[in-house]
Order: C-alpha cells, then sequence, then structure tokens
C-alpha cells in the first residue's frame, strides 16, 4: 500500500513575512483613514451646504414678499408680518434684517429671545459682508447651537427699480421703496412735508449724519419728468449706501438637527470605516494564516512522501496500526511475505492479515514486552519455509498513551541461505584439506595395484576365474582413481582460460554431445537462444563440462523420457543460462543438499558433479540456483556476468 507522493502538488511560493503583513496593515489604516477623514469633512461640507440652501431659500422668500409689498401702503408693517410669519416654524429661531454697520432693521426677536438677540448683535460685529456671497456661521447662543444664514438684502436692485420707474413714471414707487426701510417714527414727518417728501435711511445710530433726499413736490400719484427721477434715485441710494452700506439680512436656524446629521454621518463613516479596516486586516490575517497553512501542508506533504518512501524502500516488512489495531501502513515487502492479494487498505484488522504465528508476536509489540528481535519459523501456501525476525514496539503520544503499534519482519532466508554457503564452504575446504594429504598417498599404491592385476590377468586363461578376477580388480583400481581425480580438483583453486565467447556455441555444442543419448531415453531437446546475445568471459571447456553434467543429471531424471530444454536471455548486463527438465524433480531437503559433495540420490556416481559444478560458477563470478518441486521438474539457473570487453 503505497501512497502517491505529494511533493510537487503545490507551486512553491514565498511566506510573506509577519513584519510585512503588519506593514501592508499600517498603510492600508492611514489609507482608510485619510479617506475617512476626507469623506467625513466633504459630509459636514454638504450638510451646511444644505443649511445655507435652505437659508438662502428662506432669504429669497423674504426678498420676494418685500417685492410684492412695493405695492402696499404699509410697506413696514407688512414686512414685520412677512418676518414674523416666515420664523413661525420650529427649526428657525428669528429673521433679522440690519444695515450694514450691525443695527437692526427689522426682526422677529420677542421678549423671551432677549438673550438670543443681545448674542446676535455681539456676533454681527465682527461680521463683514460684500457682493452677493451667501454666508453662513455657527454660534452659541443662550446654551442652544444657532447656523446664522445670511447674505446682502436687495429685494430691489438699481436696475430693477428703475424698470420699475420707466413702466410707472411717477413717484408712488419710489415713495414705497423708501418706506421700507423707514422707521415708524419718522412715517408721520415724511407724510406732513407741504412742499417736498424728505426722508433719510433709518437708523438706531445718529441719523445727522444722513444726507437728506429731496422728492420733488406733488402728488404721488402725479407724472414726473423721468430723467429727474432717475437723479433722485440714484442720489438716495448712493446715499444709503455710503452711510449704513447695503442691508444684510439673517435667518437663524436650529443647529441641533444639523449637529445630529453630522454626528450620525461621522458615526457612519467611523463604523464604515472601521469596518474595512477590520475585513482588511481579517483578510490579510487569513490570507497571512492560509499562506503558512498552505506551506505546512506542502511541508507535510514532503514529508509524509518522504517517510513513506523509506519505508516502501525498506529491506523489512512494515505494518503500522492504530489504537484499535487497524492497519494504518503496511509496505510492499511486508506485503509480499504475507502473500497479501491486492491493495490493503486503512482499517483492516491486523489480525486478519498476520500469519496466525505472528498475532502473539504483535500482541507483546502492542504492549511493549517485545524488546528484543525474535525470530520464528513460518510457513505459507507458496512458502513452505519462510524464517522470520521479528520485532516491535507500541507508539506513544506525548502524553505517553498509546496511539498505535509498529511491527517489523525481517525475512531470514538470504541470511540462512548465506550461512549454509559458509558452512558449505568450510566443509568444501576440510575436504580439500584431507584430499591434498590422501590422495597422492593413496594414488601411488593403486599405480602398483593396477599393474599387478594387469600382470596376473595376462596369466590366466581367457573365461578363468583369475582372468575375471584381475579384470574386477582393475576396474575397481580405475573407478578409485577417478574418485581420488574428482577430489583434487574440487580441493585444488580452479584455473580457469577465460575469453569472450559466444554463450550459444558452448550450449549448442554440449547439446550436440548428448543428442545420441537422449534419442534412446526419449527425450525431447529444445533450445531458446536468442540472436545478439552479449559475449561472456568464459573458460569454455570449463563451462562446456558444467553444461554437459547437468544436462546429464536431468537425463538421468527422466527414465521414460520428457523434455530438456536449455535457454538463455540477458537482464542488462546479466547473462542468465537456464537448464529446465521435466522430470521427477526434488523435496527441499533435496534442494538445499544438491551441492554438498559425496551427496547423491542416484544409485551410481560419487556425488561430486554438482559440487564441482558450484565451484566451477563461482570460479566464473557466477551464480547457479535451483527450482525444483517434486513430480514437477527441476531448473537450474545460472547467472554470469556480460564480457567488460563488449
Amino acid at each position: 500500500m503505497r501512497l502517491k507522493s505529494t511533493q510537487n502538488e503545490f507551486p512553491a511560493s514565498r511566506l510573506a513575512s509577519p513584519y510585512m503583513v503588519i506593514a501592508i496593515l499600517v498603510l492600508v489604516g492611514l489609507g482608510i483613514t485619510s479617506l475617512t477623514y476626507h469623506a467625513i469633512q466633504k459630509n459636514k461640507e454638504e450638510y451646511v451646504r444644505l443649511y445655507e440652501d435652505k437659508g438662502a431659500s428662506l432669504i429669497r422668500s423674504v426678498e420676494a414678499g418685500v417685492r410684492t409689498d412695493l405695492r402696499s401702503k404699509n410697506s413696514t408693517i407688512r414686512l414685520k408680518l412677512l418676518l414674523d410669519e416666515m420664523a413661525d416654524r420650529p427649526e428657525i429661531f428669528f429673521i433679522a434684517i440690519t444695515f450694514g454697520d450691525g443695527s437692526i432693521m427689522q426682526s422677529t426677536f420677542t421678549e423671551s429671545q432677549r438673550r438670543m438677540e443681545q448674542s446676535f448683535q455681539r456676533r454681527i460685529k465682527t461680521l463683514y459682508t460684500g457682493g452677493e456671497i451667501s454666508r453662513s456661521l455657527l454660534y452659541d447662543a443662550n446654551n442652544r447651537k444657532v447656523f446664522l444664514a445670511y447674505r446682502e438684502f436687495s429685494p430691489l436692485s438699481k436696475q430693477e427699480l428703475w424698470r420699475k420707474l420707466k413702466k410707472e413714471p411717477t413717484l408712488e414707487p419710489m415713495q414705497k421703496f423708501i418706506n421700507v426701510f423707514k422707521d415708524k417714527r419718522d412715517a408721520g414727518a415724511a407724510e406732513d412735508a407741504p412742499d417736498t417728501v424728505s426722508s433719510s435711511v433709518p437708523t438706531t445710530h445718529d441719523l445727522s449724519k444722513v444726507a437728506p433726499v429731496s422728492i420733488p413736490q406733488g402728488p404721488l400719484d402725479a407724472t414726473v419728468d423721468v430723467n429727474t427721477l432717475k437723479r433722485y434715485v440714484t442720489k438716495y441710494l448712493d446715499a444709503s449706501s455710503e452711510e449704513h452700506g447695503q442691508p444684510v439680512i439673517y435667518v437663524g436656524l436650529d443647529a441641533k438637527p444639523l449637529q445630529d446629521m453630522q454626528r450620525a454621518s461621522l458615526v457612519q463613516s467611523v463604523v464604515t470605516s472601521g469596518s474595512v479596516f477590520f475585513m482588511a486586516v481579517v483578510g490579510f490575517i487569513s490570507l497571512y494564516w492560509a499562506q503558512r497553512a498552505q506551506r505546512s501542508r506542502r511541508k507535510a506533504g514532503r514529508s509524509k512522501a518522504i517517510v513513506e518512501e523509506v519505508m516502501y524502500s525498506l529491506p523489512d516488512g512494515l505494518i503500522v496500526t492504530d489504537n484499535n489495531d487497524q492497519i494504518v501502513y503496511m509496505n510492499e515487502l511486508c506485503r509480499r511475505l504475507l502473500r497479501c492479494d491486492g491493495e490493503i487498505t486503512a482499517g483492516v484488522d491486523a489480525a486478519g492479515v498476520l500469519l496466525p504465528e505472528l498475532v502473539p508476536l504483535y500482541l507483546e509489540a502492542r504492549e511493549g514486552k517485545l524488546r528484543a528481535e525474535h525470530c520464528i519459523e513460518v510457513s505459507t501456501e507458496d512458502i513452505p519455509f519462510l524464517p522470520l525476525a521479528v520485532n516491535g514496539s507500541a507508539i506513544k503520544d506525548d502524553h505517553g498513551v498509546t496511539v498505535g503499534t509498529v511491527f517489523l519482519m525481517k525475512d531470514m532466508r538470504e541470511l540462512y541461505s548465506l550461512q549454509a554457503e559458509v558452512q558449505r564452504k568450510d566443509k568444501l575446504a576440510a575436504i580439500g584439506s584431507l584430499a591434498a594429504g590422501v590422495a597422492h598417498e593413496i594414488r601411488n599404491p593403486l599405480s602398483s595395484i593396477k599393474g599387478g592385476a594387469t600382470y596376473l590377468k595376462t596369466q590366466f586363461s581367457a573365461g578363468s576365474a583369475g582372468e575375471r578376477t584381475a579384470s574386477i580388480v582393475i576396474d575397481e583400481v580405475e573407478r578409485l582413481n577417478r574418485v581420488i581425480t574428482d577430489l583434487i580438483g574440487l580441493s585444488r583453486p580452479s584455473d580457469l582460460t577465460l575469453k569472450p565467447t559466444d554463450l550459444r556455441t558452448v550450449v549448442e555444442h554440449c547439446l550436440g554431445l548428448i543428442a545420441q543419448e537422449a534419442k534412446l531415453r526419449e527425450v525431447v531437446l529444445t533450445t531458446s537462444l536468442p540472436e545478439g546475445l552479449s559475449q561472456v568471459q568464459l573458460d569454455a571447456d570449463r563451462f562446456a563440462q558444467v553444461i554437459l553434467n547437468l544436462c546429464l543429471n536431468s537425463l538421468d531424471a527422466m527414465d521414460e523420457g520428457g523434455a530438456l530444454k536449455v535457454s538463455a536471455m540477458q537482464e542488462g548486463a546479466t547473462l542468465h543460462c537456464i537448464v529446465e527438465d521435466s522430470g521427477e524433480g526434488m523435496d527441499t531437503e533435496t534442494q538445499e543438499r544438491i551441492f554438498e559433495p559425496y551427496f547423491t540420490t542416484k544409485s551410481h556416481g560419487t556425488g561430486l558433479g554438482l559440487s564441482v559444478v558450484h565451484k566451477i560458477i563461482e570460479a566464473h563470478n557466477g551464480i547457479i540456483r535451483v527450482f525444483s518441486r517434486k513430480g514437477q521438474g527441476t531448473r537450474f539457473v545460472i547467472q554470469l556476468p556480460v564480457s567488460n570487453g563488449e
């Protein structure tokens, strides 16, 4: 069970520094603060402009009323009534008309508003207005906020008055215009004048400074010379402007709604900006932590891939389980050792996967009692003998709580094979030492015995008992001599004459030598020798001895006929030569001892043939293995390194 590596699932990205995030948030905060400040100021200006427009609208209404009342006989009284009617609204504190020097011409102040009137007069002394531009002011009056809108009061400009006089060239419009600015105290004096109508602009200041303006004598509805009337009007207006300045109209509005709107706008702007900044902070922090989490996931993915690759490549079988004894991970070698078909998914119970002999050892490992490596021999359907070295331990967290178990299994077959090989070589070395010391001592007497037997044989007549006895002695001496020769060949170092050799040539030569014997035994010879095989460094004669020996053993194993196949194949820098037959096969014990000296299952032979074969292959830096099952034939596999000169 091997998971895919997550090393390249996410593109590499640089994690933002927390100082960088703080710097960005500071810049964003400054930007939001600046925008909020400008928005608040703009809203304040908009609300002030709204109140200015409201005041200007009232002022224009008063001026329109005055223009309408110019045709009335009691203009002064009507102006007062007009102002009182306009000011009779809860959001309007007062309306006042003053001359340019601050003296009140007409107002709506009542006795209860005396303190507000005094505060108003103190405030307007510092004001100066010019032109037709509307202005405003916010001040405290009697513990109340007053929004004061004001501008020059001009119900009729010179051009408008002149247009009226041109349409109605009488003294009546002039008199009405003058009466608008006259005080009630002076109204009777103007009406009693017999020859002239004298008028001056009224004021609460010294009236002696005002130059009188004389109107031609006559009834008010009399027709006068237009040029003369124009001169008188111009003289009056100029005198009024010089002495008192242009009249100014003031509208005092309740500023509490304005302040409430500004305060609500301020709160809304601050809340909105705070929300935006909060979302920006949350967004940047979330981005920062998301980036950290992404990097952590990448690191965890890389670490997991590395750990899994290491566990997958372990030379030992590995099982990791959780605290419920369910498999979390199993590497490929463990799956092969336990002969698990297909992928083992997470969550499978470990007892259902492990071999029965391994379950008690797993329980000991889970409880932390399996302190040292424990060797056990088990068997499976495919492997009748499987030595395992088992180890394991419990996995605990920082608090000492067991959260899982790790269980290791090491395949000891290779180690056992190496141990057996060492023992075999030790045995061969001992036999070689014995043979070296005894062979020559035995061979010399054998030569004398053979010579004496040959001489005696000539002394007896053919077919006599003596002649037959002498022949038996000679045959046995020769057989004993062959055994001694094999012993000497097994014990002494192999002297090989290596040269690049085509394996196909050697195999075909050997099969040609045994073709007749195979035909007599009804054995079918086949080969699989592909062209293009690399040459191998071989001693052709000694390797031919190996092939002949293996083929003759195969023929001996097929008394009732069969098939013998010799094949070759190349895998990288290794050449495989395979000799397989359909004979009676071997059991496991025979396979383990097949290359031991003097071990044989035949009724004849010395048992040294395969030992010599094994030695010759080792001398060629090769490996020979045997695979066989009883009743299913035998296969010998020879592995040879490819020639370095290839």
